[in-house]
């Protein structure tokens, strides 16, 4: 299983996804202070699905010995910032592959992982394939918002759900959840 630790909570993925950590990453970080955000999960699963995930949680938290608790939006505010992270996202998976292609010697490296042998640990071959899933009108790609929403209306995160698809292409697939209620994803999550 991959491991990661984003907002205080410990995400487990599938052993068979690759999964990147979208704000440790050299590609985003060179990237940074231009105007976009990214999500931050995402990950490929061998379904051929690209997965963009975007994480929140309001639940109470310590820091620097104080409790602390994220200020929580509307539901339509959360859905408008959410809906430009996943834009950008996909903005900065053509960025990234178009720097990754601008050497000659880097095509090959790329042409190398994509047609003769690819190879998952690759960075080069991580982005490339992104880039081709995001861009495949056949293939799926899967949205998810993790809520932590302690103390809310029931309705907040359906509510939230309708404003995120709103600002959406059709033809995802978006999910709204939360760790402590079910749901149909194979990612668990702990704090």
């Amino acid at each position: 299983m991959s491991t990661f630790t984003e907002s205080d909570l410990l995400f487990t993925f599938p052993d068979d996804w690759v999964v990147r950590k979208f704000d440790d990453t050299v590609a985003y970080q060179s990237l940074s202070g231009h105007g976009l955000k990214g999500v931050d999960f995402i990950a490929l699963s061998p379904d051929g699905k690209l997965w963009l995930m975007e994480v929140k949680n309001y639940r109470p938290r310590q820091k620097a010995g104080k409790e602390y608790r994220a200020k929580r939006r509307p539901p339509a505010q959360l859905a408008a910032h959410v809906a430009k992270k996943f834009s950008d996202t996909h903005r900065l998976l053509k960025i990234v592959d178009a720097s990754l292609r601008k050497r000659w010697w880097s095509r090959i490296r790329l042409y190398y992982l994509e047609k003769l042998r690819p190879n998952t640990a690759s960075n080069y071959w991580f982005w490339t394939e992104a880039k081709r899933r995001a861009d495949q009108p056949e293939s799926l790609v899967v949205y998810v918002l993790w809520l932590e929403t302690p103390e809310v209306p029931e309705n907040y995160d359906e509510a939230t759900r309708r404003e995120l698809l709103a600002h959406l292409e059709p033809r995802i697939d978006l999910f709204v959840v939360e760790g402590e209620r079910p749901h149909p994803l194979p990612i668990s999550v702990s704090n």
